[in-house]
């Protein structure tokens, strides 16, 4: 089943004092980026620099626009949340599911609407890696050889290198290739009405076109995604509830982004 939307994927590093065009956080900027259910500010949980990978890609997506806001609602409870990149400067939401949450208790106190905006790089995950990875998950660890298993934790390790990620953990911030998904890959059919892979998503019964997995991003306050705990609020920084992931579908065809949560 082809899931993904690239091949290549790359983990999403955080840098510590370097600007790189791209990073985790910071306010909202584009046109009509609030939530319609909630009216807050739709968050922003990461900014990438395409320009910075468009040599490498042939996907349109990277071609088309300069770029990529990944965005979701954590004030609403349940959301799946589907837009398009207008340009630049602007967003257009087709379509949001979710309830308002009445008070910020579900996750924690004075839930912000933004997150601290931190500079991230773009690593690209080895080939062999990203198999080995993919069979870990599919199949554990104990039916790999030791080589197996030593091989991914050396290139975690080296993956994590001076970035603050525990060299220990398989759940990375990751953008294209295979994603390690908690709850599995999901057939998501485009919202878009007005495109063609849209109806045929729809039309056959959700056997036929499938949007494309393009990004997952897990509930990580040290690297400045406190999704559903705060930093002040963890015992251990290293040991946060890593079981929750944001991930993003794209349509082939119209570039609509889907994002909805998923967690273990």
């Amino acid at each position: 089943m082809d899931w993904y939307y690239m091949k290549q994927g790359y983990v999403l590093v955080p840098t510590s004092g370097v600007e790189t065009g791209s990073w985790f956080g910071g306010e909202a900027y584009h046109r009509a980026s609030q939530c319609p259910e909630c009216k807050n500010p739709l968050l922003l949980l990461a900014d990438i620099d395409c320009k910075i990978i468009r040599h490498k890609e042939e996907s349109k997506l990277f071609h088309q626009i300069d770029r990529l806001p990944l965005y979701y609602c954590w004030h609403c409870d349940g959301a799946e949340l589907s837009y398009v990149i207008n340009d630049a400067k602007g967003i257009k939401v087709i379509k949001h599911h979710g309830k308002r949450i009445r008070s910020n208790s579900q996750w924690y106190k004075n839930y912000p609407n933004s997150f601290p905006r931190r500079p991230i790089s773009l690593v690209p995950i080895d080939y062999s890696l990203a198999k080995l990875l993919e069979l870990h998950h599919v199949v554990g660890s104990e039916w790999l050889s030791k080589e197996d298993n030593h091989a991914i934790r050396k290139g975690i390790a080296k993956l994590s290198q001076n970035s603050g990620l525990n060299s220990l953990d398989f759940n990375l911030h990751q953008l294209g290739g295979l994603l390690r998904l908690i709850q599995d890959h999901e057939r998501i059919g485009c919202p878009n009405s007005r495109c063609e892979l849209h109806r045929r998503f729809f039309k056959d019964g959700h056997m036929g076109y499938h949007m494309k997995e393009l990004a997952v991003l897990y509930n990580d306050p040290v690297a400045g995604l406190p999704m559903v705990e705060s930093l002040e609020s963890l015992e251990d920084p290293a040991r946060c509830n890593e079981w929750v992931q944001v991930i993003f579908w794209i349509c082939e065809e119209c570039l609509t982004i889907t994002a909805s949560n998923r967690c273990d």
